[in-house]
């Protein structure tokens, strides 16, 4: 019985500090991360052009310059999205990223060109706040697990949707499922070279 006792009591200690370990984050985990997601991208759709997606860092003089990101995707001269991410770490492998809209819209279509812009407003411009949870991968990317968001208004609601940022291919992926279906719609963001 005292063997046993010993032998748990070893487990829950190599437990506890792989739970500590892991649970440790630093400002550059969470810098390498939202650097990884800001940049303006050409998204694509079987190889073809279908729209512009701009990530660009607002907030960033509010003494959390790694926390927020405006992000509009147009098509030509339409606006498809408007959204504000707020990224959070949960730990050195694991960021919640809060999904908001705006609640006058029309006010920010082609700030992403002036992240100073943002300067003058707080976040009572902003409503709703659905997460995702991205976790950081062996292949240096970071992505959800399958979702049904209701928040990406530009797909249908209730599709499932998976998101991947690759950084050493510069791009971000899409995998969205329409609902009813077992088919996999595809959509990729190629970061514009500077």
């Amino acid at each position: 019985m005292k063997r046993l006792a010993l032998i748990l009591t070893a487990i829950l200690m190599a437990f506890n500090g792989f739970a500590q370990k892991k649970s440790k984050f630093t400002e550059e985990d969470v810098r390498h991360f939202y650097r990884t997601m800001q940049g303006d991208y050409t998204v694509l759709v079987n190889d073809t052009t279908t729209a512009s997606a701009h990530f660009t860092p607002i907030w960033e003089n509010t003494g959390n310059p790694y926390q927020w990101l405006y992000v509009e995707v147009t098509l030509g001269d339409k606006v498809l999205l408007q959204k504000v991410l707020e990224v959070k770490p949960k730990n050195d492998k694991v960021f919640r990223v809060s999904v908001y809209n705006l609640k006058n819209p029309e006010q920010f279509v082609g700030k992403w060109g002036n992240s100073n812009y943002f300067d003058g407003f707080n976040t009572a411009i902003l409503k709703g706040g659905e997460k995702i949870t991205f976790v950081k991968t062996h292949d240096f990317s970071y992505q959800s697990q399958w979702y049904r968001y209701g928040v990406i208004d530009v797909f249908p609601k209730g599709d499932l949707l998976h998101f991947k940022f690759v950084e050493q291919d510069e791009r971000f992926y899409v995998k969205r499922m329409p609902t009813g279906t077992s088919r996999i719609l595809g959509y990729q963001g190629i970061k514009e070279q500077e």
